[in-house]
């Protein structure tokens, strides 16, 4: 392999590794927050609807089965239906849930789609699940998976071009002068008795990038010259930074950021504590795969009729972000007054409820009613 080759290999994994590295930030980031949240499960009991703890919610927040936990089980979720655009959940024994490794299915236009040949840690379950049994989460038609099967393709030209003019400034150009005398005969620049012209310039070339491997390999060289040869450099090199490789980084993070639906500064970590970057992403897009998640567990796991009658799962998001208690006192207040009780307000920042007296219980401090149980000042008489 000569210098030209290695480089050009080197160029192709530097920009490889750039868009694998932009596109499994926005992944990692996704996963990490999605796997943050609690599925909470709420049923209808006599009218009123209240969160219960079942073995569902165990499942779903502890441990989905015997050999991993929710935290790992969401994350590895989420990163399959990014990376595959797809992933297929099946259910094991004892409410325990799996996530496929590969999968084969079968697409109907009437009836429920068939899962076969689905494989669980390296093993083929040798079953066949419809689309009733399974849990089946697709990016298929959505925006971000096409950015995520073009993105390739379309950064490909601008990292190319970005490695090459980094390649060509800080590359080193010399010129090598040869001269015709009797001393070179048997090295190509005289042809011996026998030898045909193509002969000449085989050897001719093989001994030009003999010298030239050493030139460029070692940093530090010694090159053995014959009579009248000469090896000169054409100046020194640029010196020219990886400024603009790490400007085209940039633009490549930022191009996934924007294609993802994450805030640049989110992307970055350039948030601070008055940014409002985090609270936007996960309006405008961490809650879009809550409600595809929500949506099919409700949909697998809690009966049309139950789920009419107020039963659901849940996705609670409140613990994405990270609330300072001090400094969100003057609001806690605020909820105390319309209702909250003292538990549900320390649930909101994960502190465990207490059993003190009252902790539980509702107080409205401000006057807020109902239009028809306002009272007026004056008093009307009768004619």
């Amino acid at each position: 392999m000569n210098y030209v080759e290695l480089e050009a290999i080197t160029g192709d994994i530097v920009k490889l590794r750039i868009n694998e590295l932009a596109i499994q930030r926005g992944i990692t980031l996704y996963a990490n927050v999605i796997s943050k949240c609690e599925f909470k499960r709420v049923k209808v009991d006599r009218g009123k609807r209240d969160f219960v703890k079942n073995d569902l919610y165990y499942t779903l927040n502890v441990r989905p089965n015997q050999n991993i936990n929710a935290t790992q089980f969401w994350n590895e979720a989420i990163t399959k239906l990014f990376k595959d655009g797809e992933v297929l959940i099946v259910p094991g024994y004892k409410n325990e849930l799996f996530i496929a490794e590969t999968f084969r299915k079968t697409i109907y236009a009437y009836q429920p789609w068939k899962f076969y040949d689905v494989m669980i840690n390296e093993l083929n379950t040798n079953k066949t699940y419809y689309m009733g049994d399974v849990i089946y989460l697709t990016i298929e038609n959505m925006t971000i998976n096409e950015m995520m099967k073009t993105f390739y393709k379309e950064m490909g030209n601008i990292m190319d071009a970005a490695v090459n003019h980094f390649k060509q400034s800080n590359g080193r150009k010399l010129v090598f002068r040869t001269g015709a005398s009797i001393s070179r005969v048997g090295i190509g620049a005289i042809p011996t008795e026998g030898e045909t012209e193509d002969d000449v310039k085989t050897k001719a070339q093989a001994y030009v990038d003999k010298i030239f491997q050493k030139v460029f390999s070692s940093p530090n060289a010694i090159v053995p010259l014959q009579s009248n040869e000469e090896l000169e450099e054409l100046g020194k090199a640029t010196g020219q930074s990886a400024e603009d490789l790490i400007k085209t980084m940039t633009a490549t993070m930022e191009s996934v950021a924007i294609g993802m639906n994450i805030p640049i500064d989110v992307f970055m970590g350039k948030t601070t504590e008055k940014s409002n970057a985090m609270n936007d992403w996960i309006t405008t897009g961490v809650e879009v795969f809550l409600e595809l998640i929500a949506d099919e567990l409700n949909a697998k796991l809690i009966k049309k009729e139950s789920y009419l009658k107020g039963d659901q799962i849940f996705i609670d998001a409140t613990k994405i972000n990270h609330r300072d208690i001090l400094d969100s006192a003057v609001a806690l207040e605020k909820l105390y007054g319309i209702g909250f009780s003292h538990n549900e307000i320390r649930e909101l920042f994960n502190m465990l409820p207490v059993s003190d007296k009252g902790a539980d219980e509702r107080h409205w401090s401000k006057n807020y009613a109902a239009e028809d149980e306002l009272k007026g000042g004056e008093v009307s008489e009768e004619i």
